[in-house]
């Protein structure tokens, strides 16, 4: 067996996202162990082993109830939340049915906010029970808090109302003493649910003293493990249970009990009800935590914004955003600077935007651009110490990337040169830069992208040579917004429709492979950049100039262009076709792929154990597709040899190697796999015949 390479140890992690989950404490792990090792007894067995697990079990209800001051009513162990969720929605439901009143155009209200567990739950059973019932957002204000007026409006029609206690994502806390005077002062009969999720071990609960009817935690939200949870269901609250067959819970939830879960849950009520432990850290040092955070990362981040007032907050949540900068950027490089956070819910990791903070109304921006970083009352001074020390190295590495602008003279060498892809979605947009004259060209600008191409040109000193389209465009569109604002580093004021230069040279001569006439051309560097056609135009950027060479055409910029014979008129054997639109991730075509000729090379599949040999190998090149800010936090530390080649650069290394690495052993690697599994498809398709990449990225190799 070949030693696994590790990037960098487990050790050195700092996680900073425990409202997600939370890893499990040493001694809840001993509990779990123990139990599965020693009281591995069924509780329904009546043999002393049986009676051994009944006690954990019984003695692990009675401190729950302690813990959330449940001296009345069930608290019944399940899953997790979710579980808690649909069986408390289930329940509401089936109470109204039976009820024998129409409950069609009633309401299932639920706060716009809450977790996306409780109204996919709502919709799920009202639809199986065939409720008809209406699924109604309850608006939230800036603030994240629930409209109260609303509520009292909406209350009396309503079969149940769904709040939460905290917000997973902001961690506002909701004013549950205010919340229930409304509820029962125009709903006194409507269940309602709470979710507790967020609040446990963060605050004090009474439950048995409201009129809450139902509520869901999770063990794995405060250093329990996955898996275990329970339910708080009120005194003569309606109830059905969700699984059934076997009576176990009091015939709340049938199925044998997860007993090594619930010696967890077990060992976490013993020390939120131990008043002389020391594992969970009072509240003014969570708060002393969070300010201690918070400098760190404005001093990090001076265009910072909050996205949630302290005041409305627990104190282990910090929800915030940078003006200009991706929440993907900044997520990227602080997992290279191994901390952990999330954007937004890290139950929407795919999702570009966040719905909580759209529903609290704040700018698109600050949605988009949302990161949460959270930690647990368990947390100790020295990672937040160490939290802290990280953040100044990330963002000293995203503005050595110039995606941050230092308000200091500090200088960065940029390694950007050649043509560089930059992507929102499937559209691209292309850079020409000449490193050395500090020129630049810019090709389809995206709306998205005008920011960062700034950011890009005020932190290099770039003369920006053109900003040009592929289609015509008006005065108002990004491309003629952004040559008005670079104009000063070097644009002609004078520009057609597609914003080519009118003092670009007519008298240009065309490259070879060209067949058709060139609208002049412009020098970035030392290439020559043409224009063929006006109204759709087409830009070919020529191989360097030489007094002895006649220039070819090295790279098309087509925008939508697919006519074949148009293309194979201006297209050489060896150009690299760049377009606007990339659904499938090409990164770039050649002729004959166009001509479906091509002859592309198999990736190689092979077993991690052999790839773990290839990365200690002094002739395998790794590619490390992450972004540079990425790269120089955690730079690969490897006996093969390194290269750094994101996704936004790929185009020009192929331009660059594709004759002297084409049968070079070469692994792609980045972060997760998705970067480097592209980048090696791309490299097969243009004839590198020796490549593999690490499908589960840094993370495997970290494992």
């Amino acid at each position: 067996m070949v030693t696994p390479v590790h990037i960098r140890p487990k050790d050195d992690e700092i996680y900073l996202d425990c409202n997600a989950t939370t890893p499990v404490l040493p001694q809840i792990a001993h509990a779990v162990s123990h139990t599965m090792e020693q009281v591995f007894g069924n509780p329904s067995s009546s043999h002393i082993t049986g009676l051994q697990a009944r006690y954990i079990l019984d003695n692990a209800r009675r401190l729950g109830r302690d813990v959330i001051g449940a001296d009345r009513g069930h608290l019944v162990f399940t899953s997790g939340a979710t579980e808690g969720i649909q069986t408390a929605v289930l329940s509401a439901l089936m109470a109204a049915r039976k009820s024998g009143a129409n409950t069609r155009g009633k309401y299932l209200l639920y706060g716009a906010t809450e977790h996306k567990a409780v109204p996919q739950a709502l919709a799920h059973w009202n639809e199986i029970l065939d409720t008809g019932a209406e699924l109604k957002a309850i608006p939230v204000d800036r603030n994240g808090l629930l409209d109260l007026d609303f509520i009292a409006a909406h209350l009396s029609e309503a079969l149940i109302i769904s709040t939460m206690a905290v917000n997973n994502e902001t961690g506002v806390r909701q004013d549950l003493a205010t919340l229930e005077k409304i509820i029962r002062q125009h709903g006194p009969k409507v269940p309602w649910m709470v979710d507790c999720v967020q609040v446990l071990g963060k605050g004090q609960l009474n439950l048995a003293q409201t009129s809450i009817d139902y509520a869901p935690f999770s063990g794995h939200k405060l250093y329990g493990p996955k898996g275990i949870g329970f339910l708080y269901v009120r005194e003569h609250a309606p109830f059905t249970p969700l699984i059934i067959g076997g009576g176990q819970e009091q015939g709340f939830r049938s199925g044998t009990e997860n007993l090594p879960g619930i010696a967890a849950m077990h060992t976490l009520f013993e020390l939120l009800l131990d008043q002389e432990q020391q594992v969970f850290k009072p509240v003014t040092t969570l708060v002393d935590y969070r300010e201690q955070l918070l400098d760190a990362l404005r001093t990090a981040f001076p265009s910072l914004e909050l996205n949630h007032a302290f005041e409305y907050s627990v104190p282990t949540t910090l929800n915030f955003s940078v003006r200009g900068v991706p929440s993907r950027d900044i997520m990227d490089v602080f997992d290279a600077a191994n901390i952990r956070v999330s954007s937004g819910s890290a139950c929407s990791s795919k999702v570009t935007r966040s719905f909580v903070l759209d529903a609290m109304g704040l700018d698109d921006w600050r949605s988009q651009s949302a990161i949460r970083l959270s930690f647990g009352p368990a947390t100790e001074q020295a990672t937040i110490d160490a939290a802290c020390q990280r953040i100044e190295e990330a963002a000293q590495a995203l503005r050595h990337s110039c995606l941050l602008l230092s308000d200091t003279n500090e200088d960065f060498d940029s390694e950007l040169d050649g043509v560089v892809q930059l992507r929102f979605d499937a559209q691209c947009c292309y850079l020409v830069i000449d490193r050395a004259a500090r020129e630049m060209a810019v090709i389809d600008p995206i709306p998205q992208l005008a920011e960062r191409i700034e950011k890009l040109v005020d932190c290099q000193h770039y003369r920006v040579k053109a900003v040009v389209t592929t289609e015509p465009h008006t005065s108002a569109s990004t491309a003629a917004m952004l040559a008005q604002l670079l104009c000063a580093s070097g644009c002609d004021a004078e520009r057609d429709a597609v914003g080519w230069p009118l003092h670009a040279q007519a008298d240009c001569s065309a490259p070879k492979d060209c067949d058709v006439a060139t609208d002049g051309c412009l020098l970035v560097g030392n290439r020559r950049l043409y224009r063929v056609g006006s109204r759709q135009p087409m830009y070919l950027l020529s191989s360097p100039i030489t007094p002895t060479a006649e220039a070819s055409v090295d790279f098309a910029f087509v925008g939508e262009q697919a006519a074949l014979d148009t293309l194979a008129a201006v297209l050489g054997k060896e150009t690299l076709v760049c377009r606007k639109w990339d659904d499938e991730f090409s990164i770039a075509t050649q002729l004959q792929e166009l001509k479906g000729q091509a002859q592309p090379c198999e990736l190689v599949n092979i077993a991690p154990e052999q790839q773990h040999e290839w990365l200690r190998r002094p002739e395998t090149l790794v590619i490390d597709v992450r972004e540079q800010q990425e790269h120089q936090v955690t730079p690969l530390q490897l006996p093969a040899q390194v290269m750094n080649v994101p996704l936004t650069r790929l185009v020009q290394f192929i331009y660059d190697h594709r004759s002297d690495f084409s049968n070079r052993p070469i692994i792609c690697l980045c972060r997760s796999g998705n970067r480097s599994a592209v980048a090696a498809q791309v490299l097969t398709r243009f004839g590198f015949c020796n490549v593999s990449h690490v499908s589960g990225g840094m993370a495997l190799l970290a494992s």
